[in-house]
């Protein structure tokens, strides 16, 4: 295991000239319609699905900037919008992270994915942590990217305060991505996040068998380096990575520098 800050790494240059095309499914999972965004890349040998696990109350969008980019390095990438979010249907009564991790499981198998790398941020590293752990063939590498939630700061007050603080080192337009899906979410996104702080992803990661990759903006203090640390030891982390300057979405303020570090772990 190492653990190092990293700086803004260039990508290849046909990363940036040979942006990867998408499409957008709507099909029946489980009852429910599922909305993807599904990359027309053929993985390249070796490389299995990349599956990128959204946040708290988001969708897939603002995972794009983080997706393009690998799909465009030579994976296959999903994105879904799990049940509830972006344009995916709404079930009848919200889910946990229980009931967001089995809808995964779901959309796996509609997707006919036998086995793939999944790429958590924030609430979704809860998600992609439990599949992880129940469905360990399903899952064959595993990059959590500012994990939720630290144990030492499990409750609502605290997290609202280091959010307002994460969101001084974001990109602009992250706020229109949350602005979108935060009003979609409506009401729902309290349960949404009463669930996650009361998920205890520490005991998740101490069962975790498959490779772990953990990752932090610098000046993200949902995921402080303390925690990232804790992680590691609980998970056997071959890479605890920090990535200079940005805060909790790292995954959409600094996409170069992330997938950098996602491509040398998943290829």
């Amino acid at each position: 295991m190492s653990i190092r800050n990293v700086c803004m790494t260039s990508l290849p240059e046909y990363v940036l000239r040979d942006e990867a095309q998408w499409e957008s499914l709507f099909f029946d999972v489980e009852g429910m319609t599922y909305h993807t965004r599904r990359s027309f890349t053929a993985s390249a040998p070796g490389i299995n699905p990349i599956v990128l696990v959204h946040g708290l109350g988001m969708s897939g969008d603002y995972l794009m900037p983080t997706a393009k980019r690998l799909a465009a390095m030579g994976a296959a990438v999903y994105v879904p919008d799990l049940p509830g979010h972006g344009k995916s249907d709404t079930p009848e009564s919200p889910l946990n992270m229980l009931g967001l991790a089995n809808a995964l499981i779901d959309w796996l198998d509609a997707m006919d994915i036998a086995q793939a790398d999944l790429v958590g941020h924030s609430m979704g590293c809860q998600i992609a942590s439990d599949v992880a752990v129940r469905f360990p063939t399903r899952v064959r590498r595993l990059a959590l990217i500012g994990p939720t939630v630290d144990p030492s700061h499990r409750n609502i007050h605290a997290q609202l305060l280091r959010a307002l603080y994460a969101c001084t080192f974001e990109r602009p337009g992250f706020f229109l991505h949350v602005m979108a899906d935060y009003w979609r979410m409506g009401t729902r996104l309290w349960p949404e996040a009463i669930a996650m702080l009361n998920y205890p992803i520490e005991e998740k990661l101490s069962c975790i068998e498959q490779p772990v990759l953990l990752v932090r903006g610098q000046r993200d203090k949902i995921a402080p380096q303390r925690w990232l640390d804790q992680a590691s030891q609980m998970t056997g982390a071959e890479r605890v990575v920090t990535i200079p300057n940005w805060g909790h979405n790292v995954i959409y303020s600094a996409p170069d520098a992330v997938v950098a570090e996602l491509w040398s772990f998943l290829g």
